[in-house]
C-alpha cells in the first residue's frame, strides 16, 4: 500500500518515480537481482501500481532504455541544428555528452550495461539509435569530405562514445576532484585526433 507521502504524487510523478527507481537498482543489481516489488517500494507506489504503468519487467526496462535514449539525443545535439562546420558540430557534441554523462553517470552506467543486452530487443534499440540520426548524418559528411577516417559509421560512434564514457567516469569518481572544463578541454584534442583523417607515417621496417 502506497503510504501517506505519496498518496497525492501527480500521476506523471509516479511513473517517473518508478523509472527512477528501476535505473537505480537495474544498474546497481541487474536485472534479474531487481525484483519489480523492490523497484515498486524503492518508488514508493504499490506494485500493482508500477504493472499500471508497465505490464512486466521486459516492458519497463524497455521504456526506461528509450526514455534515456531520448533524453540523451536532446542533450547532445543542443546546439548543433546548423549544420556545415564539423570542427564546431564535434566539439558540441562532444562536449554535450560529456556534460550530460557527468549529471547522470547511473544513465551513462545503465546504457553501457543494456545496449547489447537480451532484455532490450532490436526494434527497440534501433528506435532508441533513432534519436542520434543527426550524429549518423555528421560523421558520414565528415567521411565523405575526407575529414574523417573511413571507418563504418557505427564503429566511429561506438569508439568515441566508450573515449568519452571513460572520461565521464573518471571525472564522476568519487575523491577524483578534477576540474571537468580543464579535463574536457585537454582530452578532446586526443579524441578529435583519433577522428581525423590525417595521414600517419610508420618507421621503415625494410631497412
Amino acid at each position: 500500500m502506497e503510504d501517506g507521502n505519496h498518496k497525492k504524487r501527480p500521476i506523471a510523478d509516479k511513473r517517473k518515480a518508478i523509472l527512477d527507481s528501476a535505473l537505480a537498482l537495474f544498474t546497481e543489481r541487474g536485472f534479474h537481482g531487481t525484483p519489480t516489488s523492490l523497484i515498486a517500494s524503492e518508488a514508493g507506489v504499490a506494485t500493482g501500481t508500477l504493472f499500471h504503468y508497465f505490464a512486466t519487467k521486459e516492458e519497463l526496462i524497455e521504456e526506461l532504455y528509450l526514455d534515456i535514449k531520448r533524453e540523451a539525443g536532446n542533450e547532445v545535439g543542443r546546439g548543433t541544428e546548423i549544420r556545415g562546420d564539423l570542427d564546431s558540430d564535434l566539439m558540441k557534441i562532444s562536449s554535450n555528452y560529456f556534460f550530460w554523462g557527468i549529471k547522470n553517470p547511473a544513465k551513462i552506467k545503465f546504457m553501457e550495461q543494456f545496449c547489447l543486452s537480451p532484455y532490450v530487443p532490436a526494434d527497440t534499440r534501433e528506435e532508441g539509435i533513432s534519436n542520434f540520426l543527426f550524429l549518423s548524418e555528421i560523421i558520414e559528411s565528415g567521411i565523405k569530405s575526407g575529414q574523417i577516417k573511413p571507418l563504418p559509421v557505427e564503429l566511429t560512434i561506438r569508439m568515441a562514445t566508450k573515449f568519452l564514457n571513460a572520461l565521464i567516469e573518471y571525472a564522476a569518481a568519487p575523491g577524483q576532484g578534477c576540474d571537468a572544463d580543464e579535463l574536457f578541454g585537454l582530452a578532446y584534442p586526443v579524441l578529435e585526433d583519433g577522428l581525423r583523417n590525417r595521414a600517419i607515417a610508420f618507421p621503415d621496417k625494410t631497412g
